[in-house]
């Protein structure tokens, strides 16, 4: 499953020291992240826990019409405050 891509209207808005070096930055659906999150910590995080944490502006994301996308480098923050035993 490959994650979605949101681009970019004016790509030539990003300054030389952004983060964001094109036009297209990697986003995932809620169940994907939470796959992946799950994973990645070894934790078992229920799906609901994840989408009230969606819901409550732990996990940021972003809402395209009725669809909420999380981008990915938020959740590889979200991965490595779980893994330095932070809380989210």
């Amino acid at each position: 499953m490959q994650p979605y891509a949101a681009r970019s209207s004016s790509p030539a808005r990003l300054g030389p020291n952004s983060k964001l070096q094109s036009s297209a930055l990697p986003m995932l659906t809620p169940t994907h992240a939470w796959r992946v999150l799950c994973r990645r910590t070894g934790g078992t995080i229920s799906r609901t826990t994840f989408y009230r944490w969606i819901n409550s502006g732990r996990v940021g994301a972003v809402r395209v019409g009725f669809r909420f996308l999380i981008p990915l480098p938020l959740l590889e923050e979200i991965i490595q405050k779980c893994l330095d035993g932070e809380r989210i």
